[in-house]
């Protein structure tokens, strides 16, 4: 028994240790370093980022700064001395209707703290309004708001101080305010801008430049002189807004008696009477409104869009639109897949390095077809090669090329370049014509940015 041991023992072959430089560690740090690089690739190259081609039109494109025209009329004053403005900016006065007054003591700085403690909160309502409103829309850039803002606060102010002499004075003269009255009805703004009659047969493309536009607050004045302007007076509710049209534009728009538009400060739409006038070069459109004036009295330059709606089909993405050139084949060289017509047949010459002639099929897809061409991608053929005419001698050098304009559909996986036709567009977005033959279909998969893809792969 003890000797059975002692064989067994003897037969126990101890294995030296191995490297572990094998050729499986080594296949598996290949395949390891292949998924390295690859994910490395993949994480720093641009990716491709689809878009659904979607039906739809271009809705509220029309975008433009327009000049406000309204009845406008600067009052001046009739005597010199300080001045002080009781009637808030924006506000409708009627006839007799204190506005200001020159030579007075001004409410506003001659009011004691007790008298201001008399005010319950409801009479610092506006001042609130005021004060929020411009803290919203403060700034930096536009520091003349702040001027402004100073102005408002302190008519607003003199309002509250002087509301009882306004009840029982409208003509004038209390409690030391010789108060100038209006003259007519009208809305009550406080700045000039050398536009007050400005008609549209005056306004060129020049007109529309706010570089050397600039508008005087009236406020800001502590004394006038006699004859100086102290307010103006918007007479009407009717005003009209000018904007600069294009060529195209105005063409599109020349049949339109009527237009919806927008306000871009608050979004509020509203019809108007439109009509287009041509000034020498330039197509100035106009709308006639009787809404907002006092919304937007203090404002020569406002922001509008046309809610006009263009052309409808499928809509994309700018960014989407790539241009490829293509060769040009005669519909008389070409053979067609009977059960798929964007595919054709072509009979193909060119020559081996040895100059001999050597004839093959190729099939091709059809990015274009008029009723004499077809037009195929340039990898098939080399300049010069020729396509053979089916039966006979015909041959047809292939050497001329078109530029077509499209995206890259990638429904299935890859790019296929597909050719569209612009009918409408904008600065974001296009529509093209929907149901062409090689074109595309709503829902199809197009490739959002076309820069970042080539054709054998999808990224650059």
């Amino acid at each position: 028994m003890e000797e059975q041991r002692e064989k067994r023992k003897r037969k126990v072959v101890r294995l030296q240790g191995g490297s572990i430089f094998n050729i499986g560690t080594i296949m598996f740090g290949i395949i390891l370093l292949y998924i390295l690089i690859y994910l490395v690739m993949y994480l720093t190259s641009d990716k491709i980022i689809a878009y659904e081609v979607t039906a739809g039109s271009l809705s509220g494109n029309y975008r433009y700064t327009a000049i406000a025209l309204r009845d406008e009329s600067l009052v001046t004053c009739s005597e010199a001395g300080p001045i002080s403005y009781y009637a808030r900016e924006g506000s409708k006065v009627g006839v007799g209707n204190g506005i200001y007054s020159v030579g007075t003591v001004n409410l506003a700085s001659s009011t004691s703290d007790a008298e201001l403690a008399e005010l319950d909160n409801d009479s610092y309502s506006d001042l609130r309004s005021i004060a929020a409103t411009f803290s919203g829309n403060y700034l930096p850039s536009a520091f003349q708001n702040v001027y402004d803002f100073k102005a408002d606060a302190q008519t607003a102010m003199i309002e509250l101080l002087s509301k009882k002499v306004m009840d029982s004075a409208q003509q004038g003269i209390s409690a030391g305010l010789n108060l100038v009255p209006a003259d007519r009805d009208g809305l009550v703004v406080y700045s000039m801008d050398g536009m007050e009659d400005l008609a549209v047969e005056d306004i060129t493309a020049a007109s529309f430049s706010r570089k050397n536009y600039k508008r005087e607050n009236l406020r800001l004045k502590e004394s006038v002189k006699a004859g100086d302007v102290v307010y103006k007076l918007i007479t009407s509710e009717e005003w009209s807004l000018a904007i600069l049209l294009d060529k195209k534009t105005a063409m599109e728009l020349s049949d339109q008696n009527s237009i919806r538009f927008r306000f871009m400060q608050d979004g509020s739409a509203f019809n108007a009477d439109f009509s287009i006038l041509q000034n020498g070069a330039d197509y100035i459109g106009k709308l006639d409104i009787s809404n907002s004036v006092v919304r937007f009295a203090e404002e020569r330059y406002v922001d509008i869009e046309l809610l006009t709606s263009r052309q409808t089909g499928l809509k994309i993405p700018n960014s989407a639109i790539a241009e490829k050139v293509f060769y040009r084949i005669p519909v008389d060289f070409v053979t067609v897949n009977e059960q798929n017509e964007d595919e054709i047949l072509l009979r193909k010459e060119t020559y081996d390095t040895d100059g001999s002639a050597v004839t093959k099929m190729v099939t091709a897809t059809v990015y274009d077809k008029t009723d004499t061409d077809y037009y195929v991608d340039t990898s098939l053929f080399q300049e010069g090669d020729y396509v053979l005419m089916k039966n006979t001698s015909g041959r047809f050098q292939v050497s001329d090329t078109k530029s077509l304009i499209g995206v890259y559909n990638i429904n299935k996986g890859y790019p296929v370049f597909r050719e569209i036709t612009i009918i409408d567009e904008n600065e974001e977005y296009c529509i093209v014509q929907s149901n062409s033959d090689y074109g595309l279909a709503q829902y199809d998969q197009i490739a959002l940015d076309a820069s970042a893809v080539k054709e054998d792969g999808m990224e650059e």
